[in-house]
């Protein structure tokens, strides 16, 4: 009887105390009304203190500036000189970078915070734009004027952080590059019309041309020869009536893989480069040998656009691959842009992990991104792009990536790749 008329006074106590604390402390800083029980203390009572496994961590240190070198002030305006990238001094120059997903999947991304990131926190030398090029609403087809001024944007800010740019018409729908040529070559003409004089800038005039695709009521092949080479040569042409000097790059046949296609068959032009794009999950010596033999064949080749994953982006980042890749292109002088960086959803080869429970939009958006928002394949790719410029960083060894892919990944679009085909981005 005395324990619990003790306790009845000790809980009127707490209740008096609460309510003179209350005004002065948030309701998380307030004790519990309930008493504690006399019995043992359980195993179950111990785990209950430990946090759970789904309970968000705390926020990490955010990225700091460790790269003050700007690419574009060292080198000026890049130049392709018998198969190899140099600056304005004829010297060979390898620049590395994050290619954007389609602008139309990166609305709020570019800001000023992200960019200055990629330059200052990551080290990247480039960022390649995705510029919708499709016939649907969101893509400067349908908006011009929208995805005009985005572009702009994003260019102003890469000027100001010394930084290259490439600027890519990025079909992802339509293979056929010349089903929107004559947009095409109005947006380039425009672009060229405001930025002739800036060595940031470089073109990139289709991306992936593939499959047979219905044009003008027919079915043709996208190939070098009779499809993406006379496209080229018309967009150039117009690029050139304005801008004699900045760099061209030109997508191939085959997702940007006929690169000795290309080579057999080059455009005439001061200064024109060609694209390859690769998948380190599907892609391996075969390619690599086609593109060392474009190289002997004086042809600049750049990788625009690469993943870690498969072609769909979808499988886990194959790491041992990837290395095996980067080793390929330092060793050949080659220039990359890693895909891709925004977009906002989960695939596994977006550098930045989007719709997780941890960081919101608004952290992604802010930039200075901590461990924790970058996927595996984007900290692969910034601890790799930041030791090309000196700054030493852990190495991500193939054990400590994930070692079972599955046995279903989709192989790339064959060449008879109907209308309807699912991108291949």
């Amino acid at each position: 009887m005395r324990l619990k008329i003790t306790a009845l006074i000790l809980v009127l106590a707490m209740t008096v105390s609460l309510a003179s604390c209350s005004k002065q402390l948030g309701p998380e800083t307030l004790p519990s009304t309930t008493l504690p029980t006399t019995t043992e203390t359980s195993e179950t009572s111990e785990s209950s203190t430990a946090p759970s496994e789904t309970e968000p961590l705390g926020p990490e240190p955010t990225s700091v500036p460790v790269v003050s070198k700007m690419p574009v002030k060292s080198n000026n305006r890049l130049v392709a000189i018998n198969g190899q990238l140099c600056n304005m001094s004829k010297k060979p120059v390898v620049v590395r970078g994050m290619s954007s997903d389609v602008l139309s999947e990166c609305q709020g991304f570019f800001g000023a915070e992200t960019v200055k990131t990629l330059a200052e926190d990551w080290g990247v030398d480039v960022i390649r734009v995705a510029v919708p090029a499709d016939n649907v609403t969101e893509s400067y087809v349908k908006s011009s004027e929208k995805y005009f001024k985005q572009t702009c944007e994003i260019i102003d800010l890469c000027v100001k952080q010394g930084i290259y740019v490439i600027v890519t018409w990025y079909q992802s729908k339509d293979g056929n590059p010349l089903t929107n040529q004559k947009k095409a070559t109005e947006f380039f003409t425009r672009i060229a019309g405001v930025y002739a004089d800036c060595p940031n800038l470089v073109y990139e005039i289709c991306n992936e041309p593939n499959g047979t695709r219905t044009y003008k009521k027919k079915k043709i092949n996208i190939d070098w020869a009779n499809t993406v080479k006379p496209y080229a040569e018309a967009v150039i042409k117009a690029i050139r009536a304005i801008d004699k000097d900045n760099l061209i790059i030109v997508g191939t046949s085959d997702y940007s893989r006929d690169i000795d296609k290309a080579a057999k068959s080059p455009i005439k032009d001061i200064n024109v480069a060609y694209s390859v794009h690769f998948n380190a999950y599907t892609d391996g010596v075969d390619l690599q040998e086609k593109i060392k033999d474009a190289k002997s064949k004086g042809i600049c080749v750049i990788a625009t656009e690469w993943k870690a994953t498969d072609s769909s982006g979808v499988s886990a980042p194959h790491a041992e691959n990837a290395a095996k890749w980067m080793d390929f292109l330092d060793e050949n002088n080659i220039s990359w842009c890693n895909a891709y960086i925004g977009g906002n959803n989960s695939s596994s080869s977006n550098a930045l992990i989007f719709g997780g429970e941890r960081y919101t939009l608004e952290d992604i958006f802010a930039g200075h991104w901590p461990e924790g928002l970058l996927s595996d394949s984007g900290l692969l790719v910034r601890n790799r792009l930041l030791s090309s410029k000196g700054t030493a960083q852990p190495e991500v060894k193939p054990e400590d990536m994930p070692d079972t892919f599955p046995d279903d990944v989709p192989d790339d679009m064959p060449d008879d790749a109907s209308d309807d085909a699912p991108d291949n981005e």
